[in-house]
């Protein structure tokens, strides 16, 4: 048996098992169970290719989304069985019948991603995207954000690759008059798939925007790392008791009266306070389910030793400071963070001989299976090589790229 008849196999097989798990799931609710199988015999029927999403860590993307139509049946307009269409990919399938179920009107093709989302407010993505298609102006519903007419109007005519939410944030900074650089530098951190404390955040836009000129997009990312560490983020304190988890140092941190020099001096005296006081040297924690990537360059001289690439997840403390100090970048605050399997951490590193050398430091959600983050040395973006690296493993890891 070849390569790829093997793969096809444990493909086939891989879907069964998690067709299995759905019908586990449902079976104290038979009438979600009963509309899951008609939309299991339909696809099959019409849509075979929905079968060939991608699996990943027992989850696959094409049986995800019908169960989670098949959940929210009280919202059906149409029988399953009337469902005609026959696309050409996985993809555009549930976009169609996820319309077909639940619209009465059009709506983008990219917000058919929240069918297969399953993260903790997948479920409120699901509602809104039900409410719009139902004839609800996007920008009516209870977004965390507020948003405007001309939001509104960016985020509809976002690109379908987008993630709902990265798509809410584009539009707000476009929409707000954010330079280019600032937008791309922003969409590069955590805020494009939390969406949440939407207000506080809308004054910092304005910030970044009043500010422009004087702020290099290199800093943004650390600039929202210390913000977001200092007003939002929780602190996990190792006591004689055991570990306890307290309020952020500064809750009522505004951007009223501040200047881009002073608030780079609190951001830099932040950092710096991360190697000299954080007491977290005994850090460690188990490795994801995303698996490890090694690519080696072909050789045009035998003599000399190949060129790999490899991407390799962090699990300790000192890995995390070790990396911060080699691309001089913030990663060491992210130790709590991974520690509660909040994120995980991943470097792209290059190996030429017996020298090792990180060229990226990737930030991926588990929850959300995204890639929030990707920073080369000194916070710059990826480019090159280890951004087409860095979309290949997404790709074979099925993580969306919110960067």
């Amino acid at each position: 048996m070849s390569w790829s008849e093997r793969s096809v196999q444990d493909h086939r097989r891989r879907t069964d098992c998690a067709i299995h798990r759905a019908y586990a799931q449902l079976a104290s609710d038979p009438i979600t169970s009963e509309t899951f199988q008609q939309l299991l015999l339909c696809a099959r029927m019409r849509a075979k290719q929905l079968f060939s999403a991608p699996i990943t860590n027992g989850r696959h993307l094409g049986v995800d989304a019908l169960l989670n139509l098949a959940r929210f049946h009280e919202v059906h307009l149409r029988p399953v069985h009337a469902w005609q269409e026959a696309p050409l990919s996985w993809r555009p399938a549930i976009a169609s019948l996820a319309h077909h179920l639940t619209g009465r009107y059009p709506i983008p093709a990219f917000m058919a991603s929240v069918w297969h989302a399953t993260d903790a407010f997948a479920d409120s993505r699901r509602s809104w995207v039900i409410a719009h298609a139902g004839g609800a102006s996007f920008r009516s519903l209870p977004l965390p954000i507020v948003m405007t007419r001309k939001m509104e109007h960016i985020f509809l005519a976002s690109q379908h690759h987008l993630p709902l939410t990265t798509a809410i944030r584009r539009a707000e900074l476009i929409a707000l008059g954010m330079p280019t650089r600032l937008v791309a530098a922003v969409l590069a951190t955590r805020l494009t798939t939390d969406l949440r404390n939407g207000d506080f955040w809308r004054s910092v836009w304005l910030f970044f925007i009043m500010h422009a000129q004087e702020i290099d997009p290199a800093q943004i990312g650390p600039i929202i790392d210390y913000i977001q560490a200092v007003r939002h983020d929780h602190i996990q304190v190792e006591t004689q008791d055991g570990t306890m988890q307290i309020g952020p140092p500064q809750p009522a941190f505004s951007m009223k009266g501040r200047t881009v020099p002073s608030l780079l001096r609190l951001m830099q005296e932040w950092h710096r306070s991360l190697g000299s006081t954080c007491n977290d040297a005994g850090y460690a924690w188990m490795r994801s389910s995303f698996k490890p990537l090694v690519i080696e360059e072909p050789r045009h001289d035998e003599t000399k030793p190949p060129l790999r690439w490899q991407m390799v997840e962090l699990t300790s403390s000192a890995h995390l400071r070790e990396e911060g100090i080699a691309m001089h970048h913030c990663v060491g605050s992210y130790a709590h963070l991974c520690h509660r399997g909040k994120s995980s951490i991943w470097s792209l590193r290059i190996w030429n001989g017996e020298t090792i050398r990180p060229v990226l430091t990737v930030e991926v959600d588990p929850k959300d299976r995204a890639i929030v983050q990707a920073r080369a040395k000194a916070n710059k973006a990826p480019s090159g090589k280890p951004r087409r690296i860095l979309h290949q493993w997404a790709a074979r890891e099925g993580l969306q790229m919110a960067v």
